[in-house]
């Protein structure tokens, strides 16, 4: 593993994965922490998702694998793009998400899928996958041209530079700046100053590190216990993607499918 490798997931570790964070905040901003059966209910429904997309992977590698390039493509698409609603919402997530998680694949194939046998051994159906949604994203792109008028500058700016990403630099280099530096700031940028609106800033800190710390040691007690079965990089591929898989989904119907709708933000 070399030195850009071992910074980048060093960045999507420190960085990227503490966005999620932010949704024990989330969840108190929402009014539903209003007693302790709430709590735990919230608690153990994040943990029972994650849990279950984790386990899935055992049994279904390359399922799990496409749900998770699926779910990763529309929550960064709808994530980065300004908020809309109805089919736009979906069209745009699926095209604006497609841009980095299709274009790392396509362009650097061998060193992606080096990474997806450590994930999946058998990655036939993940590239199948991949073949389909690539024909479904040109299919599409007349729309979203159609309909450049709606895009801001910093739509461009923020394409224009997922492209020098992907084309430039090594998958794992361009998707930790992009998902640390592009789609943690934007959520950052916009759920923070919702939160403050209903909460105290030190509260927001307390529950963002809480959250933070708990999924740093679990990530930690894994690896230990996994240490003997799996090669090391193998084994922190795994880890780190699996784990972002099973964070994602609850995040994911969260924030996407409730607080951002809510707030419309």
């Amino acid at each position: 593993m070399d030195f850009l490798t071992v910074i980048s997931i060093g960045l999507i570790i420190v960085i990227g994965l503490p966005h999620g964070a932010l949704d024990g905040s989330v969840f108190i901003c929402l009014n539903l922490n209003k007693n302790i059966w709430n709590i735990l209910l919230f608690v153990t429904l994040y943990l029972l998702l994650a849990s279950l997309v984790a386990f899935s992977w055992f049994y279904f590698p390359q399922v799990s694998l496409i749900f998770f390039l699926l779910i990763s493509i529309f929550h960064f698409g709808m994530g980065d793009f300004q908020w809309t609603t109805g089919l736009d919402k979906y069209l745009y997530g699926f095209l604006n998400g497609g841009i980095i998680i299709l274009g790392i694949s396509y362009f650097n194939f061998d060193t992606v899928n080096n990474v997806y046998k450590y994930l999946s051994i058998n990655t036939d159906l993940v590239w199948k996958f991949h073949n389909f949604a690539n024909i479904v994203f040109l299919i599409l792109l007349p729309f979203f041209l159609t309909n450049i008028d709606k895009l801001r500058t910093v739509d461009f700016f923020r394409i224009f530079l997922s492209i020098l990403l992907i084309i430039l630099l090594p998958p794992i280099v361009a998707f930790a700046i992009y998902f640390c530096f592009i789609h943690s700031y934007n959520h950052f940028s916009r759920i923070v100053p919702v939160l403050k609106n209903q909460m105290n800033s030190i509260k927001i800190l307390y529950t963002f590190l809480i959250f933070t710390i708990f999924s740093w040691l679990i990530g930690f007690i894994i690896y230990k216990y996994f240490i003997g079965t799996f090669g090391a990089e193998e084994l922190i591929y795994r880890i780190l993607f699996i784990g972002l898989a099973a964070l994602t989904v609850p995040h994911m119907i969260l924030i996407d499918f409730y607080f951002r709708p809510k707030n419309r933000i």
